[in-house]
């Protein structure tokens, strides 16, 4: 029981397999729009790098793509500002540190802090205030409980 091909058969078998070969490579092959989708993808996701690589990948097989080079460049302005950002706070962290109140002067530190007098009279300001309210808490509840005595 051997299967023998005719030379027809053969061109067939043959040309079934490379049509199938072309048609695997052109899926692996991905557009200019599918970069650029998939880059604005990446930036809508807060993923910067990756979107970068997508755009560079893209414009790696389309260089002169406008819809490319135009998203590459909003994401290296975007990326220079995120630099220029973590910079800024890496330099206000410093400045924090620097003003660590161990490091302080005793002077500085006394002029920040309040007296044992004035923490008492906040609390005491505090405490009646909190009074005053529960007094009209408790009158405005007493009121409508008047609201709903028959009347026949």
């Amino acid at each position: 029981m051997f299967l023998t091909l005719t030379p027809i058969d053969s061109m067939k078998n043959l040309l079934t397999l490379t049509f199938s070969i072309l048609l695997a490579s052109s899926a692996w092959a991905q557009s200019a729009d599918e970069y650029f989708h998939g880059g604005a993808q990446s930036f809508i996701n807060a993923d910067l790098q990756t979107a970068i690589n997508q755009v560079q990948n893209g414009l790696n097989n389309y260089p002169n793509d406008p819809k490319l080079n135009a998203l590459m460049q909003k994401l290296q302005e975007e990326n220079e500002e995120q630099q220029e950002q973590q910079e800024q706070q890496e330099s206000e962290g410093e400045n924090q540190e620097e003003q660590d109140p161990q490091d302080m002067n005793p002077e500085d530190l006394k002029s920040q802090q309040i007296s044992k007098e004035d923490a008492e009279k906040i609390l005491q300001a505090l405490a009646q205030k909190e009074k005053e309210l529960l007094k009209e808490f408790k009158k405005k509840k007493s009121d409508g409980s008047a609201k709903h005595e028959k009347d026949w």
